[in-house]
């Protein structure tokens, strides 16, 4: 009955190893430029509470054009020149260090071999950066499409990311199967889409949600399997 499964990137296949003022503090180091590393933390602490709010009011997504603002405000706090915006953008993906969840390999393996196709579909600046992300946990030929918010003009939970991937695998909603860690913009953007959704809860922080839900993504394969179709999008059972 399936024939694709989608997977969030950040927190489902791969997390963050350092905190960004440190990759921050290394980038600017090769541009020339020692600082503070409590400095930039503070810097990049106000830059992201102007972001949150700039986003309540306005409700633009996270892309390349506000990620630089958001670069361009700590070089401003940091008493740095804007102009070095440009060049810290293009080093930056590069620095960022993901470790693989212990489960995802495995997991994809499984899937691959029963013949999903497998792609992402993920909230981040840019197609390019995430194909960098992906590059670096020696993963990226596992997947056929890589679905990036900032690229497509939508975020999830908006039905609209998960329209344009459905759009570029030729497969219709019931069809496919969207994984991810949260629970509003993986979960619950999936089933408005018409997809089925399903939560990874490793950490067991959802345990009062009463949806699908696996606790490692290893588990995911069998649960494709006894999922059983009963005439929409809607109705899953596990038998």
């Amino acid at each position: 009955m399936f024939k694709v499964v989608s997977l969030d990137f950040g927190g489902t296949i791969a997390r963050e190893v350092e905190e960004d003022h440190i990759v921050y503090c290394r980038v600017l180091s090769e541009l020339g430029y020692s600082v503070n590393p409590n400095l930039v933390k503070e810097a990049l602490r106000e830059a992201r509470a102007w972001w949150r709010r700039e986003k309540a009011r306005t409700g633009r997504i996270w892309n390349m054009e506000a990620y630089a603002e958001l670069v361009e405000r700590v070089l401003r706090f940091l008493k740095l020149p804007s102009e070095l915006t440009f060049d810290f953008l293009k080093i930056l993906p590069y620095r960022k260090a993901f470790k693989v969840y212990e489960d995802v390999e495995p997991a994809l393996k499984e899937l691959k071999q029963k013949g999903y196709r497998l792609i992402i579909i993920s909230n981040v600046s840019s197609l390019e950066n995430l194909s960098i992300y992906l590059a670096q946990t020696g993963l990226k030929d596992y997947f056929e499409l890589l679905i990036a918010s900032g690229s497509v003009g939508f975020e999830k939970p908006d039905p609209g990311i998960f329209r344009i991937a459905l759009e570029k695998t030729g497969v219709s909603p019931d069809e496919t199967v969207h994984v991810g860690d949260d629970y509003e913009a993986d979960y619950l953007g999936a089933e408005a889409a018409g997809l089925v959704g399903v939560l990874l809860d490793r950490k067991n922080a959802h345990k009062e949600k009463q949806c699908r839900k696996i606790a490692k993504l290893t588990e995911l394969p069998s649960l494709l399997t006894h999922l059983t179709f009963r005439g929409s999008a809607r109705l899953f059972k596990i038998v």
